[in-house]
C-alpha cells in the first residue's frame, strides 16, 4: 500500500512538474553581472603616449600614462602584442579592457576581416589568446549605428558576443555616438546583435558628446533592452563639442574626466577612456600624424586646458615646450599649422 501510494504521488509531482513546464513563459536573458564593481582597471605599458614620454622625458603627460585605458584590437596581428598586457593586469589581479573592431565592411568602406568566416576566425583565436582569463570588451565601435548594419552583420555580431561570453568574457555592445539614432532603432539594432547575452553596451566611443547627454540618452536606449548597464567613454567630452566641420583633432580642446568605475549615474557602470587622449583622427591637411597615432601637439593642448586637473599637473605642461607639428601645406600652397 505504502509502495502504491508512494508511486502514486510521484506520479502526480511529475505531471504536475511537466504541466508547470509547459506554461512556463520564455526563458529570461541571463543574470547581468557587474565586473567593474570594485575593480581596479589595468593601465597599458604599451600606450604610444607612453613610449613618446619617455623616449622625450616628458613628465607632463603623467595626467595621460597613468590612467587606465582600453587596448584596441583591429586584427589578427595586434593579437599577440596582448600577452605583455595581459600578464601585467594578473600580477594586479587588474581588469583589462579591450575594443574589438574588425568587423567585415567596417566603417562601410571595406575595412576589416575579409569575410564572416575569417571575423569567427578571429573571434575564436582571441579568445585563445585570453585564456581562462576575463576581460571586459567592448565590441565593435560604430558596427552598429552604421549605414551599412544589416541581418548580416547583426548575426556575425550576435555570433561573436555569444562566443565571448561562453568564454567567460565580459562583453559590451557599441550603441553607437548618442543621438545618431533614435532610442527605438537603437535597442532594436542591439536586440538583434544579441544584447541579451551581453552585460550591456558603450556609449560615445570616441565621440565628444558631454557625459550627461550621453547618460540621458543611454538610459533610454537601457530602458528598451532590460535596463542593461552602459559604459561611458569621456576621453575626450570635456567642453562643448565642436561643429561637425571642425570635429577633425579640433585644436585647444581638454582633456575628459578620468576613467572610474564609481560613477555613481544610474545604470553606469564605468566611465572610461576608450579613445586614447592624444590620438589623432588622421591628416585633417594640418600637418597632423595618420589615424590612430599619438599626437603630442593634441595632448599638450588637452592636459593645459583640463579643468579637474591638479594646478601643478596643468602647470607642469604650461611650463613645458608644446610639441609643434611641421608646417603642412594648405590649399593655396602657403605653410599651415596646426
Amino acid at each position: 500500500m505504502r509502495t502504491a501510494l508512494l508511486t502514486g504521488t510521484l506520479v502526480t509531482v511529475l505531471v504536475g512538474a511537466l504541466g508547470c513546464a509547459a506554461t512556463t513563459p520564455e526563458a529570461q536573458p541571463p543574470v547581468q553581472r557587474h565586473p567593474f564593481r570594485g575593480a581596479v582597471m589595468a593601465v597599458d605599458p604599451a600606450l604610444p603616449a607612453l613610449q613618446w614620454q619617455r623616449a622625450h622625458g616628458a613628465g607632463w603627460l603623467d595626467p595621460i600614462t597613468t590612467r587606465p585605458q582600453a587596448r584596441w584590437v583591429s586584427g589578427p596581428r595586434d593579437l599577440p602584442e596582448l600577452d605583455r598586457l595581459l600578464r601585467a593586469a594578473d600580477q594586479t589581479d587588474a581588469l583589462v579592457v579591450l575594443v574589438v573592431r574588425y568587423l567585415p565592411n567596417r566603417d562601410c568602406e571595406g575595412w576589416g576581416a575579409a569575410d564572416g568566416a575569417a571575423y569567427d576566425a578571429f573571434v575564436g583565436d582571441l579568445v585563445r589568446r585570453i585564456g581562462d582569463r576575463q576581460t571586459a570588451v567592448i565590441l565593435e565601435p560604430g558596427g552598429l549605428d552604421a549605414e551599412c548594419f544589416d541581418d548580416e552583420r547583426a548575426a556575425l555580431l550576435a555570433a561573436a558576443v555569444t562566443r565571448l561570453a561562453d568564454a567567460g568574457q565580459y562583453v559590451y555592445l557599441d550603441a553607437g555616438r548618442p543621438y545618431r539614432l533614435d532610442v527605438a532603432e537603437t535597442a532594436q539594432r542591439l536586440r538583434r546583435a544579441g544584447i541579451d547575452r551581453a552585460e550591456g553596451f558603450a556609449v560615445n566611443v570616441g565621440g565628444r558628446e558631454l557625459t550627461q547627454f550621453s547618460h540621458l540618452w543611454g538610459l533610454a536606449v537601457s530602458d528598451l533592452v532590460d535596463g542593461r548597464e552602459m559604459l561611458i567613454d569621456t576621453s575626450r567630452n570635456t567642453g562643448r563639442p565642436p561643429e561637425e566641420a571642425k570635429s577633425c583633432n579640433p585644436p585647444l580642446r581638454a582633456l575628459g574626466y578620468p576613467p572610474t568605475t564609481r560613477p555613481d549615474l544610474e545604470r553606469v557602470a564605468a566611465l572610461l577612456w576608450v579613445k586614447h587622449p592624444g590620438e589623432s583622427d588622421g591628416d585633417c591637411e594640418r600637418g597632423e600624424p595618420a589615424e590612430g597615432q599619438f599626437f603630442p601637439t593634441l595632448a599638450w593642448d588637452a592636459v593645459v586646458r583640463a579643468p579637474w586637473l591638479a594646478p601643478f599637473d596643468r602647470l607642469r605642461a604650461a611650463s613645458a615646450r608644446r610639441p609643434e607639428p611641421p608646417l603642412a601645406p594648405g590649399p593655396d600652397g602657403a605653410a599651415v599649422r596646426y
